[in-house]
């Protein structure tokens, strides 16, 4: 016997068998991994083994010529067999998606398009003209002029599709990156032959490839943006006071990505303008921007910050003189309120007028609005906090980052005791559940109380040690 012929009928008795066994065996495991590439094996298996062994029987073994017409109609069932397997080995190894497994390519939906209809194509071209041999030359001329009349009529979906091909290869953007252009921004989800699909917060839209080809596009990439909201104070209000006041907006907000980062824009007829600019996702870029702006309203309350905007002066005639004079504005004065509220505490009943007096000299309200920071943990405290109207929250982050409550802060209730130790710092953050206002007494006048009448100072101790164990 031949050993050729030995040879192909040992491939195939055994060969093809124990191939497709371990075909089958590859499959069923990637099957329980849920893994895309099962698809592909099974279908060489079940759909290409089959014909190709026939094939191979007919001619290696039966000596079929190649040009007897069942020859030809098995050929052409392996190679449309290998068409679908290809195609879904081409889903395996590309997504157009966030990559679910390691080494699979994530490209945009327009070359997954393009590589299935080459696969396609290709052995299209090869089933007509290499088995058959159904010549395609006068087929040329013909679809050459018909494809002229067809391009005129579709000028602006081929230049869709030309554009679309160019911007695969240039990439000025990829799936998931948010892009600026014609004034518009949005994120990008699809991109096909015809057109780019982008998303806003609040709607989508196509934008066709050839208006993509011509447009201006800034990409900003797939992760948080920079963005930022003015402030304008008053030549009055120091700008060493205004930048870390302002840099303090951010805290507690956490679709915010980084630290605050406040600047002088420029100098007004009137007043100092600001820049706060802070990272954030573009789909929340609105949510932050309002919520910030809120936030500075009671950040100008609680530091006494002046906007400048205009005034209607007054004038009074003198009837003496007939002179005019401006009338004076009577600006708030707060100081008998807090003398009077102090003296309302009962952690304040040990201290005389002239000590509330002192504290209250120094001491100061100070306006937070829902959410905001008002003490920070792991900062150190500004001084003894007393919550005047509202509510709070105190808390603490455990290992894993989620918020552990310790304390609910009710209206009188006094925080921030840590002040009265210097150089120790806050081991809670207290946060706003509404709009409050608080008394901050400074850590100094508290000291100074405190070593001035023991009764006090003892009745501070005691509160700050039970404080310190509830949150231990």
């Amino acid at each position: 016997m031949d050993k050729s012929l030995l040879g192909w009928i040992l491939l195939l008795g055994l060969g093809f068998p124990l191939f497709g066994v371990l075909l089958g065996e590859a499959a069923s495991r990637l099957e329980r991994q849920q893994h895309p590439l099962a698809i592909a094996l099974r279908q060489v298996r079940e759909y290409v083994l089959p014909p190709l062994a026939v094939i191979l029987v007919m001619r290696q073994l039966l000596s079929v010529a190649g040009k007897d017409s069942w020859a030809r109609f098995v050929e052409t069932l392996t190679w449309v067999a290998v068409i679908v397997a290809g195609i879904s080995l081409i889903n395996a190894l590309l997504t157009t998606n966030k990559q679910p497994i390691k080494w699979q390519i994530q490209v945009p939906n327009l070359f997954f398009q393009v590589a299935r209809g080459l696969v396609i194509l290709a052995i299209g071209y090869h089933i007509i003209n290499g088995i058959w041999n159904i010549s395609l030359a006068g087929l040329g001329s013909s679809v050459g002029i018909a494809s002229a009349v067809i391009a005129l009529a579709l000028q602006d979906t081929l230049s869709n599709l030309v554009s679309g091909l160019l911007l695969l290869f240039a990439k000025p953007f990829r799936t998931g990156d948010w892009i600026e252009l014609e004034g518009k921004q949005g994120r990008v989800i699809e991109q096909n032959w015809w057109s780019v699909t982008i998303a806003t917060p609040f709607m989508k839209f196509n934008v066709p490839n050839g208006v993509l080809s011509k447009a201006r596009i800034i990409n900003y990439g797939n992760g948080a943006i920079f963005k930022n909201i003015t402030a304008s104070f008053s030549y009055d209000d120091s700008p060493n006071e205004v930048i870390p006041a302002l840099n303090s907006l951010v805290e507690g907000i956490e679709a915010i990505e980084s630290e605050g980062f406040a600047s002088i824009d420029s100098y007004g007829d009137s007043s100092i303008n600001y820049n706060l600019w802070y990272s954030v996702l573009p789909e929340k870029a609105g949510p932050v921007a309002n919520q910030l702006k809120s936030r500075l309203y009671y950040l100008t309350k609680r530091y006494g910050f002046t906007i400048p905007y205009p005034i209607a002066v007054q004038y009074d005639i003198d009837a003496k003189q007939g002179v005019p004079g401006r009338i004076p504005q009577v600006a708030e004065n707060r100081q008998q309120e807090l003398v009077t509220y102090l003296r309302s505490l009962a952690y304040f009943a040990t201290l005389n007028d002239s000590q509330i007096e002192k504290l209250a000299g120094r001491a100061r309200f100070k306006a937070y609005g829902k959410g905001e920071l008002i003490i920070t943990e792991g900062k150190e405290d500004e001084g003894l906090y007393i919550m005047f109207k509202g509510t709070g929250q105190a808390y603490i982050k455990d290992e894993q980052g989620d918020r552990q409550i310790v304390d609910e802060l009710e209206l009188n209730e006094a925080f921030g005791e840590m002040a009265i130790f210097p150089g120790d710092v806050s081991p809670v953050t207290a946060v706003a559940h509404e709009e409050v206002e608080v008394v901050v007494i400074p850590a100094d006048r508290i000291i100074e109380a405190i070593e001035s009448n023991n009764k006090f100072a003892s009745e501070i101790l005691q509160y700050s040690v039970s404080q310190k164990d509830e949150v231990c």
